[in-house]
């Protein structure tokens, strides 16, 4: 099936890819929804889309992007967590072309998703290979160092260092649930080169729209010089330098692990831990001496609004009343 289209993905409405008695569970109305598709070796595949392009369920950006067609004046909000195999047979009515911007939006996404998802391995070998372009807004990664995309000049990247816990001098941004600081400071200016690993993008409620006029790049840079510096005179090598909101890696018994601080007083930190690689939701609260002798890194900060969640599910009268139970079998 060929679409009139440059983009490599089209959109299209598309019977749901589920079973009989899968369907059978679902309302008429819902079986047939929009889908983001693209072809590999003759089998198509799609990422289901939906008109509620504020939905909040995939805090992280990654999981999903937004489409905008000024063509048919409308929205379509990608999720790209799954994706699915759709039979030809599926597809209702016409393809609707992708514009290249988006595209390359979506790719970044994708590719930065491989180390989380559960793409099959022919998609991530489609795509993998496929060359992006940096924009700005982007958070990207070059020899293990972050940076913040403020602005592009003449095939150059005017750049902005980005660190994952707090750094004297430096400011706040978020994004995905996480804080991060950055150095204002000390812009570097690099070759916009293939040398970089697209991350995420940062808010763009706060570091302004993806233009690359010069008259945007200044707004951009002075957006990030009016917010307030962070003092800051500690290492975070000691254990009880640490703040509530710190994410911490650590390794027991050549198993890696990780540690996420939510309270802490003068005796003690209230914390939940759990495997590494496990959704927070799955850790284990507990206390620990706040002079804990344990060798850790810091990797993240959790924004306020991730912490509150988190205190809210751990930190309950309910859940404190099954860990005090459970302690007694």
């Amino acid at each position: 099936m060929e679409t009139n289209n440059s983009s490599i993905f089209s959109l299209v409405w598309a019977l749901m890819p589920l079973s009989t008695d899968e369907l059978e569970q679902i309302p008429l109305n819902h079986r047939i929804r929009p889908y983001l598709i693209f072809e590999i070796n003759d089998e198509f595949y799609g990422f289901p889309c939906t008109s509620n392009i504020n939905s909040k369920k995939n805090r992280y950006s990654n999981g999903q992007a937004i489409l905008s067609y000024s063509e048919y004046e409308e929205k379509t909000l990608v999720k790209l967590e799954k994706v699915f195999i759709i039979p030809e047979e599926y597809y209702r009515g016409y393809f609707k072309p992708v514009n290249l911007n988006d595209e390359n939006e979506i790719i970044k996404k994708i590719q930065a998703n491989f180390q989380f998802s559960n793409y099959p391995q022919e998609v991530i070998n489609f795509f993998e290979s496929r060359p992006v372009k940096i924009t700005c807004s982007d958070m990207i990664i070059r020899d293990n160092q972050l940076y913040s995309v403020v602005g592009m000049i003449y095939r150059q990247l005017l750049l902005v260092p980005i660190y994952k816990y707090p750094i004297n001098n430096t400011v706040e941004c978020s994004t995905d649930g996480l804080m991060y600081y950055a150095d204002v400071d000390n812009t570097v200016i690099l070759p916009n080169d293939n040398t970089f690993k697209y991350c995420t993008k940062l808010n763009d409620l706060q570091f302004g729209k993806n233009n690359k006029s010069r008259k945007d790049i200044r707004k951009l840079m002075n957006h990030y010089f009016i917010l307030p510096r962070i003092k800051c005179d500690c290492s975070y090598n000691r254990f009880n330098e640490l703040n509530p909101g710190m994410i911490i890696d650590y390794i027991n018994n050549d198993i890696p692990y990780k540690m996420i601080i939510l309270t802490k007083n003068d005796s003690e930190f209230g914390v939940i831990t759990g495997d590494a690689n496990d959704f927070y939701s799955n850790f284990n609260y507990m206390t620990l001496p706040i002079n804990e002798n344990i060798t850790f890194e810091v990797t993240g900060v959790l924004s306020s609004d991730r912490l509150n969640q988190l205190r809210e599910k751990f930190l309950s009268k309910d859940y404190m009343l099954k860990l005090k139970q459970n302690n007694k079998k």
